[in-house]
């Protein structure tokens, strides 16, 4: 029940950047929150919890602020304009795993050693978990916005285009990250099914603050 009390928490926090960027600065502040949540999803990512007995990383919160932020820049500027807002996004996490890693190569100081050697252990190298949050990651918000586009030029309300396009693109984007992160490690429909589960739970929490932030 904590942990799932912490990605609440987590995603609450995730969404009010969102909308408190998105409300002074417009597409602007969505791209500084692209970067920010971009950084955090590469940290907080390494935390692994426990839900319904299956280990699995947190930061489903600022991973499906990222989704929306992409929903929102297909809204107000098209399709068109999300060639930028993933390219952000690629750039600031090719950044953020390179200086992430590169310290773990360092010499530590026998000052501090033991805090430093608990930091190489959190920043272990998992070739495996960057690679398939990135490419999940991508994929999602690419598909969650073409999926978007199309369901709103059926007029649909907005709430309803964005109930189906994050529900389909949450399960697609945990069978992609699953699949690569997890490999060899546990069943992968069990992995899955319980990552989609908690997006169900967090899905009109998600909605709530999406037609909350489209509210000019």
């Amino acid at each position: 029940m904590r942990n799932i009390i912490l990605i609440i928490v987590e995603s609450l926090i995730a969404f009010i950047i969102l909308l408190i960027l998105y409300k002074k600065y417009k597409t602007d502040g969505i791209y500084v929150f692209g970067i920010i949540a971009t950084m955090l999803s590469c940290i907080i990512g390494l935390k692994k919890i426990s839900i319904m007995d299956i280990s699995v990383p947190i930061g489903f919160g600022v991973t499906t602020s990222l989704i929306i932020g992409g929903n929102i820049i297909t809204q107000k500027k098209g399709p068109e304009a999300l060639g930028t807002y993933l390219i952000l996004i690629l750039v600031t996490f090719l950044i953020s795993c390179c200086f992430i890693n590169a310290t773990v190569f360092l010499k530590e100081s026998q000052y501090n050693y033991f805090a430093n050697m608990s930091y190489n252990n959190i920043f272990t190298l998992n070739i495996k978990y960057y690679i398939g949050l990135i490419i999940s990651l991508i994929t999602s918000i690419f598909i969650s916005s073409k999926l978007y586009y199309l369901l709103k030029k059926t007029q649909n309300k907005i709430i309803l285009s964005n109930l189906f396009a994050i529900i389909i693109v949450e399960f697609i984007e945990n069978i992609i990250f699953v699949i690569i992160a997890y490999i060899g490690e546990y069943k992968l429909i069990d992995i899955a099914l319980c990552k989609h589960c908690r997006s169900y739970r967090l899905c009109f929490l998600v909605l709530l603050f999406f037609c909350l932030l489209l509210n000019d």
